[in-house]
Formats: structure tokens, C-alpha cells, sequence
């Protein structure tokens, strides 16, 4: 589901509603403030139109993500870069090609693919950095569009990281993502996505 949305409309109603209270009691005895009071008004009732717009624009795509471990029979993720110096995996990177599913099962219709870089970049082991494009082949009026996104991914829990870009019917999107592991065996995992963005107009 969407988060909650802050609805602004309820204070910019009673302000309006207090504004024409007063123009209605003074316009007769004082024309020139009737005429301040209702450019007040109709300033304020553009700001709460332009405030709804903005929040209805919200977009919300949501699918799996399936990766074939490193080793197995038809991997996409691929250890590239290994210092193996000691225990530490600290600068160690994987390269992603990930199917993009419509559900959690692998004979589910394919949406897009994940291509990306996760780099393990911090020293205790808590998480990593990636920098992922998501491709869309398949999801409707984004068909042949991408989104860019980048950031900090633990080692547990849900992550959320940031949408920093698209292309196509995407483009200037910004905004956030959410992923969480749903399911993890010993040749593949299945991530959910929910991505929550606007775009530029």
C-alpha cells in the first residue's frame, strides 16, 4: 500500500472560510479592504489546488526481484572484486543482471531487469552501497523506461533507498524505494520492490 498522505487541503479550507466571513462583513462599508481580502482568497485557494496536484502525483510500482546466486547454473550476480586479505569482505563487489517478476515465483511474467554494482562498503559488516537500473520491458504505459537509484542497504531488514532519476516516461523522477528479502535459499533470492516517486512536470 501507498504511505499515508498528509491531507493540506483542511487547513487551507477554514482559512478561506474565515477570509470570506470577513470580506462579507466589511466590502459594504469598506470597498478598497473587500478588495484585498478577495485577492487573499483567491491566493490561498491556488496554493491548496497546487498542494492536492502535487500529492496525487505520487506514483507506486510494485515487483520481485529474483537473483541466481554466484556459482550456480545460470548466476546474475558475479563477485568481481575481492581483496581476500583477511575475513573482512570490506571493498569487496558484485555485479547484478536480476530479473524484474511480476510475483515471487520465477515462472511469473517478467517486468524488467535490476542491472547494478553492490559494493560492500563498510567496515563492520552492517550493509553496503549499491547503485542499481531498473529497466522496465514489460510494465505497461513504462514500457522501455528506467529508473536510477542509489544507497545504503543492511545486512537485515527492510532497506529504503533513493530514486534519483529516470529515463523515457521517467524522466526527472525522485523519490525513495523500499526492498525486503522474501525468500532465500541456497541458489536464489526473491526481493519485494515497492517504489514511491514523482516526476517533474
Amino acid at each position: 500500500e501507498q504511505p499515508p498522505r498528509v491531507n493540506k487541503q483542511d487547513s487551507s479550507t477554514s482559512h478561506r472560510s474565515l477570509i470570506q466571513s470577513m470580506a462579507a462583513a466589511w466590502c459594504p462599508s469598506f470597498p478598497t479592504l473587500c478588495v484585498v481580502v478577495v485577492v487573499v482568497v483567491v491566493l490561498i485557494g491556488g496554493g491548496g489546488a497546487a498542494s492536492a496536484a502535487d500529492e496525487e502525483g505520487l506514483i507506486h510500482l510494485h515487483f520481485y526481484f529474483h537473483e541466481v546466486n554466484a556459482g550456480t547454473p545460470n548466476a546474475t550476480v558475479l563477485n568481481v572484486a575481492s581483496l581476500h586479505k583477511n575475513s573482512s569482505t570490506f571493498g569487496d563487489l558484485n555485479v547484478f543482471d536480476n530479473a524484474l517478476r511480476a510475483g515471487p515465483d520465477r515462472a511469473s511474467r517478467l517486468v524488467g531487469r535490476a542491472q547494478g554494482l553492490a559494493l560492500h562498503a563498510s567496515l563492520d559488516k552492517s550493509g553496503g552501497l549499491t547503485a542499481i537500473t531498473f529497466f522496465f520491458s514489460d510494465y505497461g504505459a513504462y514500457s522501455g523506461s528506467t529508473l536510477a537509484t542509489l544507497g545504503h542497504i543492511g545486512v537485515s531488514g527492510p532497506a529504503e533507498r533513493s530514486i534519483v532519476g529516470g529515463t523515457g516516461k521517467l524522466r526527472f523522477a525522485r523519490g525513495y524505494m523500499v526492498s525486503s528479502l522474501l525468500n532465500s535459499t541456497d541458489t536464489s533470492i526473491v526481493v519485494v520492490f515497492d517504489m514511491y516517486f514523482t516526476l517533474a512536470r
